[in-house]
């Protein structure tokens, strides 16, 4: 029978505010850091498939799952500070960083701020805050196109903008429990989305990136299209880009075996 080593989970406090963390296998750490619609929950296709050969750390944003937002001070900014903050609990002094959407303003944010902890980067249907001419010239296209954009959904999902009617009609059962796990949050910033626009990284920053980068993008992401994403890729020294085939915005969760799989190919090269 197939098992995993359950590690431990808790809270960390952090300036008052209690973020919670949960650590499985053993091996070379790999931090998920979920994005605006999920919590550490949301990451149940990757944790058994990684926790086999690294030890997988899950953690919920500030607002998100089980950590609390008392002081309502989340932001891309205390999300690195509170990342760090699990690894140091944990006793990780240098980890694999994946961050899914909103989840890559935080790695990329710690990358940035703690390079001697990242032993890599994979930013997932992310931009994570990289900033061209051209990009923002996107952001305002598609800005544009989703006020005059009728919704599509076959679900009541509270107009969820990652869930796509392709997924919906492909596997209604999935697209509705990414709908229930993303509800089961605490005190979530209704902000956020203005704080990440705001969290911005110019290229002259991202010049001193010298850690091995990787983007995945969904054919269909119609959150940061593929051309955005490569756009963003462009400004990391030697990043690589994935496009994953008919997957949307979120190709963990819609695609697992896909996704799964191109994020173990690119752990194995950095080993090798």
């Amino acid at each position: 029978m197939t098992s995993i080593q359950i590690g431990p989970k808790g809270f960390v406090d952090c300036d008052g505010e209690q973020i919670y963390y949960e650590c499985y296998g053993d091996g070379v750490p790999i931090v998920l850091c979920h994005g605006k619609g999920g919590n550490h929950a949301i990451w149940y296709q990757q944790v058994p498939h990684l926790a086999r050969d690294f030890r997988v750390v899950t953690w919920d944003q500030r607002g998100f799952g089980r950590s609390t937002n008392h002081t309502e001070q989340s932001s891309p900014q205390v999300a690195v500070s509170d990342l760090i903050a699990v690894m140091d609990t944990l006793g990780i002094e240098q980890a694999h960083l994946v961050g899914q959407s909103m989840g890559g303003w935080a790695v990329l944010g710690a990358a940035l701020k703690h390079p001697e902890k990242v032993l890599s980067l994979i930013l997932a249907n992310s931009v994570a805050g990289i900033t061209t001419p051209e990009i923002a010239q996107m952001y305002q296209e598609l800005a544009l196109r989703r006020l005059n954009k009728t919704p599509t959904m076959y679900l009541s999902m509270d107009g969820h903008a990652v869930i796509e009617s392709q997924t919906v009609e492909q596997n209604l059962t999935r697209a509705f429990l990414y709908d229930q796990i993303g509800k089961s949050h605490g005190d979530a910033p209704v902000n956020m989305s203005l704080l990440l626009i705001k969290t911005i990284f110019e290229p002259a920053t991202l010049a001193s990136l010298s850690v091995p980068t990787l983007f995945i993008t969904g054919e269909r992401d119609s959150t940061f299209p593929p051309d955005m994403i490569r756009l963003a890729a462009a400004c990391v020294p030697n990043a690589k880009v994935v496009e994953i085939p008919e997957a949307d915005h979120s190709p963990y969760f819609e695609t697992p075996a896909a996704w799964n799989a191109t994020v173990r190919a690119f752990l194995k090269g950095i080993s090798a």
